[in-house]
């Protein structure tokens, strides 16, 4: 099966990239319908300058929307800015339990 930058291409409809004042870009994927809704309720959400990134991750969760981080470390990344490449890796960690409690 295809992926699209991580995403199975079977039944998307589009991808919406979050990229503007946010720590670290993510991408998420519609599949449907619903979820179109839900990600032009975000998209909106994200405009109005109330998320960052790891809100918009939890969010994606709960409303079980595919998503990615764009966002990956590498020996450049830690060289560079170690602190945020520090803060991406517990992010990550707090979204995989986040994800886990539900």
């Amino acid at each position: 099966m295809n992926e699209l930058l991580g995403f199975k291409e079977e039944g998307l409809r589009g991808l919406h990239f979050f990229i503007r004042g946010l720590d670290y870009p993510l991408v998420v994927g519609e599949y449907s319908a619903k979820d179109a809704y839900a990600i032009q309720c975000l998209n909106e959400s994200v405009r109005k300058g109330g998320m960052n990134s790891e809100q918009i991750c939890e969010w994606c969760i709960n409303h079980r929307i595919y998503y990615k981080l764009l966002y990956g470390i590498r020996i450049s990344h830690i060289l560079r800015n170690p602190r945020k490449a520090v803060e991406f890796v517990k992010m990550r960690g707090r979204l995989k339990m986040y994800a886990a409690g539900l």
